[in-house]
């Protein structure tokens, strides 16, 4: 189904996401591009949801779980959001979600990797993308634990 045809029954969700406090003027630009992105391509009628201080890892976030909710009720014609870092961090909840949006005929719309999921090109570009996104993350954590290791070798041999 089309934007315009779907946007005249039900609302857009914009959904924006940032773990930390000090983050929001991210949040800010975050909403900022996806109003200009919504404006851009006709879609007037949506409804804000944000989460602040919440990791994306995290499945359950207030705003989110809100938003989910109305797409159940078929209340969301679909979502936008900025990036799929922004939305979930994992394939495993991405994908979920995508399903979810799909039975209830709701589309995704991820302004950063340009990706919608009106098409079955544009699904299938969204599993590749999600896929490497949980990627990033998994060597982000890699990497992090490796420099407390070697942080804490580094101190046991100066502690000699």
């Amino acid at each position: 189904m089309s934007q315009d045809s779907m946007s005249a029954k039900r609302r857009w969700a914009i959904y924006a996401r940032v773990s930390t406090a000090d983050q929001h003027s991210g949040l800010e630009a975050q909403i900022r591009a996806l109003k200009e992105h919504c404006e851009e391509n006709g879609i007037a009628d949506y409804e804000l949801f944000t989460d602040e201080n919440v990791s994306g890892a995290k499945v359950s976030r207030p705003s989110l779980d809100r938003m989910m909710l109305a797409v159940r009720s078929g209340q969301i014609a679909g979502v936008v959001c900025y990036s799929f870092s922004r939305f979930a961090r994992s394939t495993t909840h991405l994908l979920t979600a995508l399903e979810e949006m799909k039975k209830y005929d709701s589309e995704f719309i991820s302004i950063t990797e340009r990706i919608e999921t009106s098409s079955p090109m544009g699904r299938a570009f969204f599993t590749v993308i999600a896929a490497i996104a949980q990627l990033e993350r998994e060597l982000i954590v890699e990497r992090v634990k490796n420099g407390l290791k070697n942080a804490k070798a580094k101190e046991a041999m100066d502690d000699r």
